[in-house]
């Protein structure tokens, strides 16, 4: 068990900067020989990436994990500074624990000070006793039971099942927040059980409030109808918590420094790598608007309630608008995530109950959420620790909307910039754009943090923990932002520009090698060819087809005709649509799938209900025999748009030769009422059953494509939307990719060829596989065409075949995924 002795406390401290009070700390920690003096350089270091304050005047800091071989013994020093000192947003610390720990010998110490920042009136008397064993006494009573902790209830009758934690980063918010809703669908009462503490599980910050970490053993229990089929989903879902896809630990270290170069420059100022990379661009400084400054007019309590309630309603309409623009599954997750924080119940509740005390909307919420980022900024699982940064930004985002304030950080830059700031909230960065944003450089921040995982997924060079040095850069110049190499040049000369853009111009040579030869097609290297088409769903798309070096569209999605609107189109819109896009093309061939709704794709003005509009409903080609007159005034429009440029038509969801031989024949009546030339005519293969049918959908249509992401579902029997099983959807699982190798064997042996245009073919690995299984047509995002055809040219075919041929035996999809291909 930890002890601390009067020796290891030092009252009364005047301490002028945070730098000081933690060398002050280290100092008593070196004074006991409990550490090297290269721990002190590490605690500074560890403030730099991450804040260690609690809250109520309380901090630890702490040193870094890899610097844990410069500990001798466990031990914490007490540093009291009755005046405080500036730790983080004008807060001030009066009690610093300087924490030196070999192994987890410190957890109860650490929910004790959770215990202290909690009452106010304990903190400021410890802030200023004069007996140092009063402060020892206060943290080391009862110190490894936990405070606060709500009981286990053992009044329980539903089912239950106990599952190993191993996520390394923790229940952290994106999965508290998927968890939540699921349970939030459920009528019943679902909890967890960890670290002998039980909460329901309906709300991510309690849910966040239990510091879930590696290694935990949870329990989750089910109360009410269903019981065994939710307690199974719900392990599923923390089967999928446990098995998502880790950033790498070590990145930073393994990043190297991609800029070698000898710099005339001596200005240098130095920061924390948290995505690699090097921009040279103008500096241009972020100041987010200071919410303390601003008022609003303040109703009685039934009109503040409803103002706060109208706020959070906007909030979460902004946030799910924002999941729908053009993002990478990053900022996606990220934002619904923040939608997810936004709409949890509790709160609410809590600031209506604030507001019932006679608070205004404001200071209600305001304090809610200051409470509740102080409960999980105390959790002992720093990445956990971190998402409070989530629940702070969602609260600002209602903050901003009852005062009024427009949410765009980034409207007015017009130039690329390396942005520079004190810090960047998660949905900040979940806006930035690679063509205005070519770097980032903060005064705090963390490689951990969200923000630093969507620069990373978008490419962004970006330095954190600057430090106060971030004050000497010259806004309005050009500085050299050397990410990899944790620092940013500043007033480099030419000499400096010119080695920059070098390697700048190496690092990128692939890319630009990539998009240089993107006309050349993909002819691997023994001789094999592999077409690369684009999928397209919007008119103006066709242009994007044309300048990434696709050969043609594979797949034409015609719902975007159809959506958004109150009506459905009439042949004349149809008919214009598709002209402009195939006339755009140039002579190039085009797959025009026909109307495709229902599942994630309803439309309320067909009067069809969420039954028929579900995955197994009126999907595809189904709504066509139901509603032959949308079918009909589509085919016309197709069939007239195919006097302008080859076009090809593609009948979706057909499970069975007989519906294929129905949507031919309905087709057929159609042109020669039209008197339009006959077109190719495929069947998309996404339904288990017409994978078993192949052979003989193979002697009646001219192609296949095959849709791998309805085919992953329907054969896993998963709902690729559904919040608990949606990671379960990988099409590289063998079960898919064997279902793929039959339908290529039964299209091949009648002659006919096979593409395929789901979200498999725009997967590196993905590809190549696809590739070695026989696919002839890969279909993806016009932005991927490049860099597939590029990969594609650098292997054998028979390379790709033995890979194939090794993904099919693998176990699950997750093995497939650690295949390469040997070379």
């Amino acid at each position: 068990m930890l002890t601390m002795t009067p020796s290891d406390v030092r009252l009364g401290a005047t301490i002028n900067t945070k730098e000081e009070a933690i060398r002050t700390a280290a100092g008593l920690l070196l004074e006991s020989d409990s550490i090297d003096p290269e721990y002190v350089d590490s605690m500074l270091a560890r403030e730099l990436t991450a804040t260690t304050y609690l809250g109520n005047g309380v901090s630890i800091p702490h040193g870094r994990p890899q610097d844990a071989k410069h500990i001798k013994n466990t031990r914490v020093s007490i540093l009291q500074i009755p005046q405080g000192v500036t730790w983080q947003d004008g807060q001030k610390a009066h009690l610093v624990f300087g924490i030196a720990a070999k192994s987890d010998e410190h957890i109860g110490l650490l929910r004790r000070l959770t215990g202290i920042v909690s009452d106010s009136a304990l903190a400021e008397r410890l802030a200023n006793t004069n007996d140092p064993a009063e402060i020892i006494a206060a943290i080391s009573e009862n110190a490894d039971a936990p405070s606060n902790a709500p009981a286990v209830s053992s009044d329980f009758h539903g089912s239950e099942i106990e599952l190993a934690f191993s996520n390394p980063r923790g229940f952290h918010l994106r999965p508290a927040g998927k968890f939540a809703r699921a349970v939030q669908a459920y009528d019943g009462k679902v909890t967890l059980v960890a670290k002998s503490r039980e909460i329901e599980a309906d709300s991510p910050s309690r849910i966040l409030s239990l510091g879930i970490a590696a290694g935990d053993s949870v329990s989750i229990r089910v109360e009410g109808d269903n019981e065994t089929d939710t307690l199974s989903n719900l392990a599923a879902l923390l089967e999928e918590i446990n098995n998502e896809p880790q950033e790498d630990e070590d990145f930073a270290a393994n990043a190297g420094n991609q800029w070698t170069g000898e710099l005339e420059s001596t200005q240098t100022i130095s920061g924390t790598m948290a995505a690699p990379g090097l921009a040279i661009a103008t500096a241009w400084k972020w100041n987010p608007v200071n919410l303390a400054d601003r008022k609003r007019a303040v109703g009685d309590t039934a009109a503040e309630t409803a103002a706060l309630k109208s706020a959070i309603t906007v909030a979460k309409k902004q946030l799910l608008a924002l999941t729908e623009g053009d993002l990478n599954a990053v900022q996606r997750d990220l934002f619904e995530a923040h939608a997810s924080l936004v709409s949890d119940e509790k709160l609410l509740e809590q600031a209506v109950g604030f507001i019932d005390a006679g608070d205004d909307a404001l200071t209600a919420w305001t304090t809610t959420i200051q409470i509740q980022t102080a409960k999980l900024a105390n959790l002992e699982d720093k990445r956990l620790a971190q998402r409070a940064d989530d629940l702070r930004d969602v609260g600002q985002r209602v903050q901003k909307i009852l005062l009024g304030i427009e949410v765009d950080p980034i409207s007015e830059i017009s130039e690329p910039v390396i942005l520079v700031a004190k810090d960047l909230d998660p949905s900040q960065a979940a806006q930035l754009k690679a063509d205005k944003i070519k770097g980032i450089c903060l005064k705090n921040g963390s490689p951990n943090a969200h923000a630093a995982i969507v620069a990373r997924s978008l490419g962004i060079p970006m330095l954190v923990a600057a430090g106060s040095s971030i004050d000497r850069l010259p806004i309005g110049e050009t500085v050299i932002l050397d990410a990899s190499g944790g620092r940013i040049i500043l007033s480099p000369s030419e000499a400096d520009l010119e080695s920059a853009q070098a390697a700048i111009q190496e690092v990128s040579i692939q890319r630009n090698q990539d998009w240089e030869q993107r006309f050349e097609p993909a002819i691997l290297q023994d001789g094999h060819r592999v077409e690369v088409v684009a999928n397209i769903g919007q008119t103006a798309e066709a242009a994007s087809v044309i300048d990434s070096g696709a050969e043609g569209v594979g797949l034409l999605r015609t719902e975007f005709l159809f959506l958004d609107r109150d009506h459905a189109p009439d042949e004349e819109e149809q008919y214009k649509a598709l002209r402009t896009m195939i006339e755009g093309l140039q002579g190039l061939p085009m797959i025009v799938r026909t109307l495709d709704i229902g599942g994630d794709k309803p439309v309320s003005y067909l009067g069809l209900s969420e039954q028929d509009l579900s995955f197994l409903g009126l999907r595809g080609f189904r709504l066509s025999l139901a509603r032959p007159d949308l079918a009909i005034t589509q085919l016309r429009a197709i069939f007239r748009a195919a006097e302008h440029g080859p076009i090809r038509l593609m009948f979706p969801m057909i499970a069975t030769p007989n519906d294929f031989l129905r949507a031919r024949e309905l087709a057929e009546k159609v042109r020669r009422e039209v008197g339009g030339q006959k077109v190719e005519l495929g069947v998309m293969i996404e339904v288990p059953s017409a994978v078993t049918m192949a052979p003989e959908l193979a002697e009646l249509a001219d192609f296949f494509s095959i849709g791998t992401n309805d085919l992953t579902q329907y054969a896993l029997a998963v709902d690729r939307t559904h919040p608990l099983l949606a990671r379960r959807a990988d099409s590289l699982h063998p079960v898919v990719l064997r279902l793929i190798r039959d339908t290529v064997k039964a299209a091949h042996d009648k002659g006919k060829w096979v593409g395929v245009c789901g979200g498999l073919a725009a997967d590196p690995l993905g590809a190549l596989i696809l590739t070695g299984l026989g696919i002839d047509e890969l279909s993806m995002p016009p932005s991927i065409v490049p860099q597939v055809k590029a990969l594609l040219r650098q292997e054998k075919f028979q390379t790709l075949s033995d890979l194939a041929e090794k993904a099919l035996h693998q176990r699950d999809a997750r093995a497939v995924r650690a295949l390469r291909p040997s070379h």
